[in-house]
């Protein structure tokens, strides 16, 4: 009986977690809303019918219900310089956004960085509705406006952003700096 008993309670807590916790390297914090809440998160905008709800979820417990009426709502994430931002209206029914991932893929140059994006999303379907996704300030999509209903669908791809490794002359001087205080600070011993 207190085999099951445990053997219950463990697999509990593993529904409970959101598949995008377990991405190596996910920049994203509360990336499945599994703290029932927004902690993590900037909400801007209309919020009216904005939650966390166990009737969002594509995996874990819980995911975002995203249903502002009459203008739109915005929810961001900042990192390393970077913001992603979900903006969206769903006048007479939800988004549900699920499981965000962003993790550093690939150097695209001195301070920058590729990253990868994905998250899960899915649409009631009542119009006026609109959902889009802007990186640092620009709409990269997708855009989608009056989109009909649709069930969890993964939407994925990838952004050039900040990098969250300085660039070597940062570092050359920043080094060099350290070594300057590390003198004055030995001379200062040696007074």
């Amino acid at each position: 009986m207190l085999l099951a008993f445990a053997l219950a309670l463990m697999t509990a807590n593993a529904w409970g977690q959101d598949v995008c916790s377990t991405v190596s390297g996910n920049l994203i914090v509360n990336c499945g809303f599994e703290t029932g809440d927004f902690t993590g998160w900037t909400l801007t905008g209309n919020t009216g019918f904005t939650s966390v709800s166990t009737g969002y979820a594509w995996s874990g417990t819980f995911g975002a219900q995203l249903g502002p009426v009459g203008s739109d709502g915005f929810l961001s994430q900042s990192f390393f310089g970077n913001t992603i931002t979900f903006q969206y209206r769903q006048d007479p029914a939800y988004w549900g956004l699920d499981s965000v991932v962003v993790t550093p893929f690939v150097t695209c140059g001195a301070g920058c960085e590729t990253y990868a994006v994905s998250f899960w999303l899915e649409n009631d379907g009542g119009t006026p509705n609109d959902f889009t996704v802007i990186w640092n300030g620009v709409d990269v999509g997708p855009s989608l406006v009056d989109a009909g209903g649709f069930s969890y669908t993964n939407f994925s791809g990838f952004v050039d952003g900040n990098s969250p490794i300085p660039e070597p002359g940062s570092l050359i001087l920043m080094g060099t700096g350290m070594l300057g205080l590390a003198g004055l600070v030995r001379r200062k011993l040696l007074l």
